[in-house]
């Protein structure tokens, strides 16, 4: 057998081995799509019910809101306020937030639904002891390194700063929809 040939074959075997594994990988997605999707759909959900104050409610979802940051995912009204989805970046890459917002426009509440922070590190964004020092924030979140008012997590200040971005832009798009109100 000739090199030309053999290396032919070689190709070719290589060519019907990746194709089966993306065959295989398109029937796995295909598979767990849906299931991923309702997961996704389920933390979404959670995390709205937790940043809104015990007695209220989300009532919809906007289909259009303001957000000059390009941060602002969605919006959902709340009986006293509104629930912003933002998504800044963190250390790891996008993080998904729900702040939710009173009427007044102090914070309610923080929750972290998606994140790819470092384990031990960022990944303490999720942790209560940090996301509550955000609720009742009702000007620009910071962390105390820059001057501000959160403490920063050990060894993950970029995840801090995102956190405090998203919020800060949850709070900016709240004051756009409230017609520029100023806290």
């Amino acid at each position: 057998m000739s090199q030309k040939s053999s290396g032919f074959q070689t190709v070719l075997t290589l060519f019907v081995i990746a194709a089966v594994i993306a065959g295989l990988l398109a029937g796995v997605n295909m598979i767990t799509k849906d299931r991923i999707a309702a997961e996704k759909e389920r933390k979404t959900e959670e995390a709205l019910l937790k940043v809104v104050p015990e007695g209220q409610q989300v009532l919809e979802k906007l289909e259009s809101y303001p957000d000059g940051s390009a941060l602002v995912r969605q919006v959902y009204t709340t009986t006293d306020g509104y629930v912003f989805e933002v998504a800044p970046s963190g250390y790891g890459g996008e993080m998904r937030l729900m702040v939710g917002i009173s009427s007044e426009g102090a914070v309610t509440g923080l929750e972290v639904v998606s994140h790819g922070e470092t384990s031990g590190l960022g990944a303490n964004a999720t942790k209560e002891a940090f996301r509550s020092q955000f609720v009742g924030v009702d000007q620009a979140a910071a962390v105390t390194k820059d001057g501000g008012q959160i403490d920063a997590l050990t060894g993950a200040t970029v995840t801090s700063r995102a956190v405090c971005d998203g919020v800060n832009a949850a709070l900016a798009s709240w004051r756009d929809m409230e017609g520029g109100a100023e806290k």
